[in-house]
């Protein structure tokens, strides 16, 4: 007679593992739970002992594929002290004045990003804070962004926007800079900056003065000038964003701009965010697998080793191309294999170090 499904001991099943890798777990218990049905069916075929195999069949497979899920999500997470995000933004298109950034046409990024939504999604990857990046050319929504999170551990720093090529730069700083989670400053402009220009330099300089942190986006801005204000104002900690803007195609890096690339990195005060791998994608939707990004970070590496390689995502531009999983399993794909030390400088103890952040 066929036992009773109901009389089975399910529980040494339910943490069963095989040892294979945890994707093809997964579809092995899928097709086990099938066959479990089909045995069921030709040894009892009424309804009821079908049925009640199937739904035994079902558990079975279900915890299994849950577990093998489990395994692959815990491969993928940096498995590091913390995990600081330095490079995401945060506005809301629906406020009666708008926004300045993105444009209206953008389908996908127009619309309000909040911190109730990164902040679930961030933690389930393993985030424990975030330097948020103003993109916004107001001034005004600098502090915005900062009562936005205000009371908020999770966002533990902004860098904020200002102009600076403006005179009243010196000005707007002090006010800002009264904030303490105010982190740095970014030069982000439509037009190239001239960072030999007198006003300029004695901007970078203030900041200096204040223990702030200039992040500069190579959009309009070469290589070249990244390294022109880093040996003007060497007391300047500078984050370049994007690495570099450089357009990752899964080919070789072009040799020039790698000796640019090498040149910056000889001035110790310079740190590079591997941050917006989706965005500069020369393929899009951009790929997510670390062999079309490797030869661009094997530069950044052997260019600025593990001591001043940061962690930033671009949330929430990585939209575009995937879920910020998948970008946080790219990353770690690649600094996971380079030890547990340089793992832990990249995703947390460099940017404790580049923006000043309270982190034990």
């Amino acid at each position: 007679m066929l036992a009773d499904p109901r009389s089975f001991d399910v529980a040494p099943l339910l943490n069963y593992r095989i040892g294979w890798p945890a994707d093809l777990e997964a579809l092995f218990f899928q097709m086990l739970k099938k066959e479990i049905a089909m045995k069921f069916m030709s040894i009892h075929p009424s309804r009821s002992a079908f049925f009640a195999g199937y739904l035994l069949a079902v558990v079975v497979g279900q915890m299994a594929v849950a577990t093998a899920e489990d395994e692959t999500a815990k491969s993928t997470t940096p498995n590091v002290k913390h995990m600081i995000d330095t490079h995401i933004h945060l506005y809301d298109t629906s406020r009666e004045k708008g926004v300045p950034w993105p444009p209206k046409d953008d389908a996908v990024l127009h619309k309000p990003h909040l911190p109730g939504e990164f902040t679930k999604i961030a933690k389930a990857s393993g985030v424990t804070g975030t330097v948020i990046v103003e993109a916004s050319d107001w001034i005004e929504d600098n502090q915005w962004v900062l009562d936005l999170v205000e009371g908020d551990d999770f966002y533990v720093g902004l860098v904020g926007k200002l102009d600076l090529t403006d005179k009243q730069f010196k000005k707007h700083l002090k006010k800002l800079s009264q904030d303490r989670r105010i982190v740095g400053i970014r030069a982000r402009v439509a037009k190239s900056i001239d960072f030999t220009d007198e006003v300029v330099v004695k901007n970078v300089r203030a900041m200096a003065r204040r223990n702030l942190t200039l992040d500069i986006l190579p959009h309009g801005i070469s290589v070249a000038d990244c390294d022109t204000i880093a040996r003007a104002v060497p007391d300047i900690r500078i984050v370049v964003n994007h690495c570099l803007a450089y357009a990752a195609d899964g080919k070789p890096v072009d040799l020039k701009w790698v000796d640019e690339v090498k040149k910056l990195a000889k001035n110790k005060n310079v740190y590079c965010k591997v941050s917006a791998l989706y965005q500069h994608s020369a393929v899009q939707p951009a790929p997510t697998d670390i062999g079309h990004y490797q030869s661009l970070l094997d530069v950044l590496w052997n260019a600025f080793g593990q001591e001043r390689l940061i962690y930033g995502s671009n949330w929430p531009v990585t939209k575009r191309s995937g879920d910020y999983a998948s970008y946080v399993a790219v990353v770690n794909s690649f600094f996971s294999k380079k030890g547990k030390e340089a793992s832990e400088r990249y995703f947390w103890q460099n940017a404790a170090e580049a923006y000043q952040l309270d982190l034990k």
